[in-house]
């Protein structure tokens, strides 16, 4: 059974970066795991009760399991020491021994700068088990002013484009109105402007950082 390891800044950044990808592994018959470095926070969009029923309700609609490193520091990752991170996504990845390991590429949000830091760190080479498969997914709000190393990789989304939708409707708290990508339309035209690029109608894009075969 092929095992998949999801790291997310906060509940919604699976479903927007790897959603589809997810979806169809699960039907596939992959066993996936998220983990989601924190939930909740003192903004008032984002109270820890409802963010944790969101991702509890999301999960059982996708299919996989989940653990969060620790609550209540939405947009206050970058307070946190990288070892307390490292440690933790160390830990995961030594008990799961996951074939692929997926995070999100940086953008502008401090937490995702972190996170992203955090688990490169935690993929690095060392003594125990190492992933064989190590990519970054996307987020709407990424920038293109870094050059990352490494290929991009699409998946065909085609089939799981409304459900992937659906599943981030279930986060209710994070969707936004227009001109925020944060709705129905601003994953879709994500998802398309992907899938033109590869010949598909709906695709994800990936950028793949380590590959062993």
């Amino acid at each position: 059974m092929k095992k998949i390891l999801v790291i997310a800044p906060h509940g919604d950044d699976e479903v927007l970066g790897c959603g589809g990808y997810m979806l169809d592994q699960i039907k596939k018959g992959a066993q996936v795991h998220v983990l989601f470095a924190t939930m909740g926070g003192v903004d008032v969009r984002q109270p820890l009760d409802k963010r944790l029923a969101e991702v509890e309700s999301v999960a059982q609609a996708a299919g996989y399991k989940y653990d969060i490193i620790i609550k209540n520091m939405d947009a206050m990752l970058d307070t946190l020491p990288s070892r307390e991170i490292i440690t933790a996504i160390d830990k995961k990845i030594a008990e799961l021994e996951p074939d692929e390991v997926f995070v999100n590429y940086p953008s502008n949000h401090q937490d995702h700068i972190k996170l992203y830091q955090c688990a490169k760190a935690a993929v690095r080479l060392k003594e125990g088990f190492m992933p064989s498969f190590f990519a970054l997914y996307e987020y709407p709000f990424i920038t293109y002013n870094d050059v990352l190393q490494g290929g991009l990789f699409y998946y065909d989304i085609t089939e799981y484009i409304d459900k992937k939708v659906e599943l981030f409707y279930l986060y209710k708290t994070q969707i936004k109105n227009p001109p925020s990508p944060l709705n129905e339309e601003g994953v879709k035209v994500l998802a398309r402007m992907r899938g033109l690029e590869c010949g598909r109608k709906y695709a994800e894009m990936f950028y793949v950082q380590k590959m062993v075969k």
